[in-house]
C-alpha cells in the first residue's frame, strides 16, 4: 500500500463535490422531465389523432346505416316492381289467349282477301285483254267500207 494517504485526496472540498453531485443529478432531472413532457406532447398528439379516427369512424357508421336503409328501401322497391311485372305478364298472357283466335281468324280473313284479289286481278286481266282485242275489232269494223 502507500504510505502516503493524503495523496490520493481529491482536490475538491467535500462541499463542492457534493454540490457538483447535485448539479448533475438536477441536470439529469431537468433532462428527463423534458423527455417526459416530449413524450407527454406526443401522446397527447396521438390522443388527438385517436379522437379524429374515432369521430371518422362514427361517421362511417353512420354512412353505412344510411346506405343499408337505402339498400333496404331499393330492395322492396324492386320487389315491388317484379310483383308488377309478374302481374303485367299474367294480363298480357291472359290477353293473348283471349285475342289467338281472333287473330288466327282475321289471318285466315286476310288470306282468302289475298285470294280474291288474285282473282280479280285476273279477271281484271282478262277484261282489259278482251276490251283490247274488241277495240281492235272495232276499230276494223270503222275502217272497212260501208257497201
Amino acid at each position: 500500500m502507500n504510505e502516503d494517504p493524503t495523496k490520493e485526496l481529491p482536490k475538491q472540498s467535500f462541499e463542492e463535490r457534493v454540490l457538483a453531485e447535485l448539479a448533475a443529478i438536477l441536470a439529469e432531472q431537468a433532462a428527463t422531465r423534458a423527455g417526459v413532457d416530449a413524450i407527454s406532447a406526443e401522446v397527447d398528439a396521438i390522443r388527438t389523432e385517436v379522437d379524429a379516427i374515432r369521430s371518422e369512424q362514427q361517421a362511417l357508421r353512420a354512412q353505412v346505416d344510411a346506405i343499408q336503409v337505402q339498400q333496404g328501401a331499393m330492395a322492396r322497391n324492386i320487389i315491388g316492381l317484379d310483383e308488377r311485372l309478374t302481374s303485367l305478364e299474367e294480363i298480357v298472357d291472359a290477353r293473348l289467349k283471349e285475342t289467338r283466335p281472333i287473330w288466327e281468324a282475321v289471318q285466315a280473313q286476310i288470306e282468302k282477301l289475298d285470294e280474291k284479289f288474285d282473282l280479280m286481278i285476273r279477271d281484271l286481266y282478262d277484261l282489259r285483254g278482251k276490251v283490247a282485242r274488241h277495240a281492235k275489232q272495232i276499230s276494223l269494223l270503222e275502217q272497212r267500207p260501208t257497201p
